[in-house]
């Protein structure tokens, strides 16, 4: 039942497209890779393509000499430290080649968007929750075009921006089959408005999903209904909550109608987004959440209220908004975070 349930969402590994943004920058033991200066897009790619890539989350993408300790710090400010010849092959053979690092930050409403990543989880009991997350991030590992994994003993140690303080959050990490496992507890350092500390973590997995979460077993429910432009072919689309007073979105794949249902936390500030297939969005006014228990995919009967959210009216976008995640972000009024990472005395571990 759990796979089943999990499955309704997998609709969302289609947005997982990543972005780079940086350009080459030579360092004494490693490369930060210049894959991802973003150019223009292809006259033969869609609108839905281009916004895809807008709404995807950053990829900072380093290559390392593994047989020397290395530190790198991401685009949002995820810091690695990763000890000497922490590599291995399919075979369990040592890396001694370059290892291409790809780092992906889930922190912003739009990264939650688009990492394609479900925020629901199964406990111990099989039960269903609901994850309010202080951020996301995911590292890769490769040499060459082959996948590579950390040796057996190795551990990465992360820093990660701490935008959401508290000592309420744990680690989980993706298994094999995409559901969330607990993997620990995280140290806190608290920040101020402009400069964050840090949450601390050793990561024992790579090429997979690590997330700093807290699973509330109790959601509301939001219904609305879908106002088309004339020129709109009513087919595939996506419809999301996304958190304003919380980090995370739920969403869900919807085929030719005008009306939704979806989940989102009680009792918190939200929009609701609909993301076309033919790269047309609409949002809501930020939304009030009552703190009334109901699921989106239960019987609308009395013991299972949902809220009206009112009428999303969907609409074009010009390329030069849609293929701009800033610009996208403002347009759409959800707000990119600028800070400043205070990392500490955290010196490279020899």
């Amino acid at each position: 039942m759990a796979k089943k349930r999990i499955c309704t969402f997998v609709f969302l590994s289609a947005l997982a497209v990543f972005l780079l943004g940086a350009e080459w920058e030579e360092k004494k033991k490693y490369h930060y890779l210049p894959e991802g200066k973003k150019g223009k897009s292809s006259a033969a790619q869609s609108k839905y393509g281009i916004i895809k890539k807008a709404l995807a989350p950053p990829l900072s993408v380093f290559e390392i000499e593994p047989t020397q300790p290395n530190q790198i710090a991401a685009e949002r400010g995820t810091r690695l430290t990763i000890p000497v010849n922490a590599f291995v092959d399919a075979k369990g053979r040592p890396v001694a080649g370059r290892v291409t690092l790809r780092v992906r930050e889930v922190i912003d409403p739009l990264d939650f968007v688009g990492s394609g990543v479900d925020l629901t989880y199964f406990n111990d009991k099989g039960q269903r929750e609901f994850f309010q997350s202080a951020g996301m991030f995911r590292v890769d590992a490769a040499t060459g075009d082959q996948q590579v994994e950390l040796a057996p003993g190795k551990k990465i140690g992360i820093e990660f921006p701490n935008i959401v303080p508290g000592d309420e959050f744990w680690v989980y990490r993706h298994d094999t089959n995409l559901q969330w496992k607990r993997h620990g507890h995280n140290q806190s350092l608290e920040g101020g408005t402009f400069t964050v500390g840090t949450r601390r973590y050793q990561i024992d997995a790579l090429n997979t999903w690590w997330n700093f979460d807290k699973p509330l077993p109790e959601i509301a429910c939001a219904e609305g209904r879908i106002k088309w432009d004339k020129d709109t072919v009513k087919k595939s689309f996506i419809v999301y909550s996304v958190g304003i007073s919380y980090k995370g979105a739920f969403g869900r794949h919807l085929d030719d109608a005008d009306s939704f249902r979806i989940n989102v936390h009680k009792g918190a500030l939200a929009r609701f987004l609909v993301l076309h297939n033919s790269g047309r969005v609409g949002i809501t006014p930020v939304v009030s959440v009552w703190n009334k228990t109901g699921y989106d995919k239960a019987d609308n009967a009395a013991a299972n209220p949902c809220q009206n959210v009112g009428v999303i009216s969907v609409v074009p976008v010009d390329e030069t908004i849609a293929s701009d995640k800033k610009r996208l972000s403002e347009f759409l009024g959800l707000e990119v975070r600028e800070y400043r990472v205070d990392y500490g005395a955290n010196p490279i571990k020899r």
